[in-house]
């Protein structure tokens, strides 16, 4: 006998030989089925009636002829509701009337938590041959008896003809359950699977053909009600909470050997475990309140830890979750589903402190413990301490560390940023909602600074994930929105390099001609104006620094050319996506376009028609200066005074208010996606107080020689502009 027929998981193009088609005698298939012994046939109670004739196949084993089977009526368990409004049954058991080969049968295999994908075999309309489909557990733990399914893919849905086909897990390669129905709903589907503990609860004579270890120990099982004590209700409310995976992950509890709490105890343990759970016990504590009742398949293991070494409990729970090869804590981490176990006599065991040590391990890794002392002191009072208390106080202290951060650090951080740059295209609603974190993380920390003892105890744990979910929400989506800034910013220093390394090649290359060196300098000024505002348009001032470039590189037309075509403006533009942003005529705080076009253009000469405006700072002394076209080599004979406020172009403002470049400080770069604020420190040598700026051309002349009438700020933007 093969323990699951076919290793399916390696190879899904193999019919399993345990697997059964089960037909009526018209030949019509009804569903699949697992053959667990030679004249047993394990299905879904849908699938057949008690004594009707069937007929079982198995098609992976060829040559192999059709068997008549029945099943009889204490085999056949039907659906139904238990006593707590939890679907339970539909399975049933066929019996052969010949005995089909043994060698072909599979076992069932007891899993606490199935962590992994699955494989389910069935034979969905129009293939007789039957197929794989694949699944993951979607919840191994819920309120019924049941673990959903959800499909790998959405043509791998579970069709009728699965209905009893067994489910394989591919971690151990055994056979942990059958599929039973399929749930629809307006978003999603999913498969229905009954797990071999809750097979066992309605068929206990499958025990025959199942193998793995027992989630409960035979000393922790309920005994009858009233045998053992009362029903402490507040205690049961208090299992019941923790079995919901309500509060803190670990509870350390003290019941004694007798009494009314180690009954209670038993009873929560049984009514947990799904091969415990009968429809015999429900019914008995059917007049219990509900929300003492915990929900079905709500453990992985109840152990009785006393005497025990802590390697004994750790292969004991490693044997429940079907690891073999390296049972050690970290594995636990792999684990789709975190461990659920109830150790009782945690202080009785054979080493206490070692114990405690792997038990400290397991909750890192996310276990769910309940932790059983038989008396008070100091050994339960050391494990609270240790699992409880000490984490909870970290853990709310890490929580408050993250929104100072979020409140002291990354919101000026963005304010920062958003005052030097505007939001890029598509990008004002992250900017926005990374703000508005900002302040909700500031209440939050608010609440949480005048929050009493109560809303942090134990209990109250489910508030503290909540908030550390949503502080870990907010400082993704403000790292992300600082990201977007720095892109821009960096763009920013790009184009401003760009625009201070080409002024002297240009002014170089058209020193020959003064029309030129003149229709250079104000581009130039275009350029940089847009580029100086705060918050600054970066698709604007790439607009501006292209035409620049362009016209000093000769890409630009000559004058009297196209500059106001639309080709010439549509090359202009095209380099930012943005065509005109850099301004168009009477765009407050912005240089009128050069020409008629808003293109790059040369100056004409003076007293042609549509000369260009006199320069900005052309005024001196009341007399108006014009260069000569003539120059040569003066063409460098720009104003070299700023002229008062309001003499020069209406778009320009005092160069009082603006910083001369060789002071502007530079970004200050940081890693993890953040950048300093820049007023924290400029890079390279502070220029001495006094000290002439540099000469153009000079070591490190990075920025142009300071020019007449040069631009303030402009006037500020709408933030999300």
């Amino acid at each position: 006998m093969t323990r699951t027929g076919e290793r399916a998981v390696k190879s899904r193009l193999r019919t399993p030989t345990w697997i059964a088609r089960i037909e009526d005698p018209d030949g019509v298939v009804l569903g699949a089925g697992v053959l667990l012994a030679a004249d047993r046939v394990l299905t879904a109670g849908h699938v057949v009636t008690p004594g009707a004739p069937y007929v079982v196949r198995l098609v992976g084993v060829p040559g192999q002829g059709a068997v008549a089977a029945r099943v009889r009526p204490d085999e056949h368990v039907p659906e139904r509701e238990d006593a707590f409004g939890d679907r339970s049954g539909d399975l049933a058991l066929l019996r052969l009337a010949e005995p089909l080969p043994a060698e072909h049968a599979t076992r069932l295999y007891r899993l606490a938590s199935p962590h992994g994908p699955v494989s389910m075999y069935g034979f969905p309309a129009g293939d007789d041959g039957g197929r794989w489909h694949g699944a993951t557990l979607v919840a191994a733990r819920g309120r019924d008896s049941r673990v959903q399914l959800r499909p790998i893919t959405p043509d791998e849905l579970a069709a009728p003809g699965f209905s009893g086909g067994g489910v394989v897990d591919h971690a151990t390669d055994q056979v942990i359950g059958i599929v039973l129905s399929v749930d629809e709903g307006q978003v999603s589907a999913f498969s229905q699977m009954s797990p071999t503990e809750t097979i066992l609860s309605h068929l206990p004579q499958v025990a025959a053909w199942t193998d793995g270890a027992e989630a409960v120990d035979p000393r922790l099982r309920s005994r009858a009600p009233g045998g053992g004590g009362r029903l402490d209700v507040p205690f049961a409310t208090e299992l019941a909470g923790w079995f919901r995976g309500e509060g803190w992950p670990v509870l350390v509890t003290v019941v004694p050997d007798q009494g009314d709490r180690a009954f209670t105890l038993e009873r929560a343990v049984t009514l947990a475990d799904r091969e415990l759970r009968t429809h015999r016990n429900t019914s008995a504590f059917s007049g219990d309140p509900p929300e003492t009742v915990p929900p079905a398949g709500a453990h992985d293991l109840a152990l009785d830890v006393k005497g025990l070494t802590a390697a004994q409990v750790m292969d004991r729970i490693a044997e429940r979750l079907g690891i073999r090869d390296d049972p050690r804590p970290e594995r636990l981490a792999t684990l789709r589903v975190p461990l659920a176990a109830v150790l009782v006599g945690v202080d009785e065991s054979a080493e206490p402190d070692a114990l405690l040590a792997l038990l400290d391990r397991l909750a890192r890794h996310g276990a769910r413990l309940l932790l059983v002392h038989r008396r008070q002191g100091g050994r339960a009072a050391q494990a609270a301490e240790s699992l409880v208390h000490r984490p909870l106080r970290e853990r709310w202290s890490r929580l408050g560390a993250e929104l100072d951060r979020i409140v002291d650090e990354l919101g000026p951080a963005l304010d920062t940023r958003r005052d030097r740059v505007t939001a890029g295209p598509g990008t004002g609603a992250l900017l926005d909602a990374a703000e508005a974190a900002v302040g909700r993380s500031r209440m939050l920390r608010a609440w949480i600074a005048h929050s009493s003892a109560a809303d942090r105890e134990p209990r109250r744990a489910d508030l503290l994930f909540t908030f550390e979910d949503a502080a870990e929400r907010r400082r993704q989506r403000l790292d992300q929105a600082l990201a977007v800034l720095d892109a821009r910013l960096r763009r920013w220093e790009e184009l401003r390099g760009r625009v201070t390394a080409e002024w002297p090649l240009c002014r170089a290359r058209t020193t020959q001609d003064g029309d030129r060196v003149i229709a250079a300098y104000r581009l130039y000024e275009a350029a940089l104006l847009l580029l100086r505002r705060t918050p600054c348009d970066i698709e604007a001032a790439q607009t501006a620094v292209e035409r620049f470039i362009g016209f000093c590189s000769g890409t630009a037309p000559e004058p009297g050319g196209d500059a106001d075509s639309p080709d010439t403006e549509g090359r202009s533009g095209a380099a930012s996506g943005s065509p005109g942003a850099s301004g168009g005529e009477g765009a407050p705080g912005r240089p009128r376009p050069l020409g008629g076009g808003g293109t790059a253009d040369h100056a004409r000469p003076p007293g042609e028609e549509g000369d260009p405006p006199p320069l900005p700072g052309a005024a001196e002394n009341g007399r108006a200066r014009s260069p000569d076209p003539r120059a040569g080599d003066r063409a460098e004979a720009v104003p070299d005074r700023p002229s008062p406020p309001g003499a020069a172009d209406p778009g320009h403002v005092s160069p009082a208010l603006d910083p001369p470049p060789w002071q502007e400080p530079p970004l200050a770069g940081a890693a993890g996606g953040r950048v300093r604020p820049y007023h924290e420190g400029v890079a390279g040598p502070a220029r001495p107080p006094g000290a002439a700026p540099p000469r153009p051309g000079g070591d490190g002349a990075a920025d142009p020689p300071p020019l007449p009438g040069r631009p303030g700020p402009g006037p500020r933007k709408e933030r999300g502009s």
